[in-house]
């Protein structure tokens, strides 16, 4: 069967069930986790249906189970660390029902396109290659470093009223949002093919145009004047750049 037939049912089938956890638990961490997890079915599809297994394709399946297994941790056990605790708040209960198919659809058809491509390809392993692991390492650390900093900072009991400004968070206001870019640069470079980029251009966009903007709102009418210091004296997203 077509791969693009298998992936779209498994994508849709996928948002029925963000649906039904939305409606059994009334939260948003179960519909974030399933949105993730729609990556590793279509993944695999794409993998499946390619060439003979190969290193490339192992090795991007590790990266993919690695990313994964973190993002599920992070959601489904330190969510009120996050930016979902106040998503959850604000969101109309309309939108909490169309949010699973728009995190499936994203995540099944923009985020995974790049394993679609990496999994065509049956040459060695090259530059590239390479290069993207150590994209994905780098983006790893600092996505994991950051969540760590974040969750020791808030269980400090003077942290109340002030704002994490030391470690990565020193270096760009938002440092977890940089490491999950990073990774899917990773993906991207590993697919080895243009069209594999929009993964990293969604991811990229998503964050400049949705939860950046959100989350700064949110930390501004909480602590005033002390984030508008600490926005003038940090860079948004990439250290010393922007």
């Amino acid at each position: 069967m077509n791969v693009w037939v298998v992936n779209a049912v498994i994508i849709e089938a996928m948002a029925g069930i963000g649906v039904l956890s939305a409606v059994i638990t009334r939260r948003l961490q179960p519909v974030f986790a399933v949105g993730f997890n729609t990556m590793l079915p279509v993944a695999g599809v794409y993998l499946w249906n390619a060439p003979p297994l190969n290193t490339r394709k192992i090795l991007l399946l590790a990266m993919l189970i690695m990313y994964l297994m973190h993002m599920n941790w992070l959601l489904l056990r330190h969510s009120r660390h996050t930016a979902i605790s106040r998503l959850e708040q604000k969101l109309p209960p309309s939108q909490k029902y169309a949010l699973p198919f728009i995190l499936t659809n994203t995540a099944g058809w923009g985020y995974c396109l790049p394993f679609y491509f990496a999994a065509q390809r049956t040459e060695p392993l090259g530059w590239g290659d390479y290069l993207a692991v150590g994209i994905f390492a780098l983006g790893f650390v600092t996505h994991v470093t950051s969540e760590y900093q974040k969750r020791k900072f808030k269980a400090r009991p003077d942290a109340r009223g002030k704002i994490l400004d030391t470690g990565l968070w020193s270096l760009c206001r938002h440092p977890n949002y940089l490491g999950d870019f990073l990774i899917y640069v990773s993906f991207a470079t590993i697919g080895g093919r243009l069209w594999g980029w929009v993964s990293p251009l969604l991811n990229f966009l998503q964050y400049l145009f949705d939860a950046i903007p959100k989350n700064e709102a949110w930390m501004a009418e909480r602590y005033g004047k002390l984030w508008d210091e600490y926005a003038r004296r940090t860079k948004k997203l990439i250290p010393f750049v922007y």
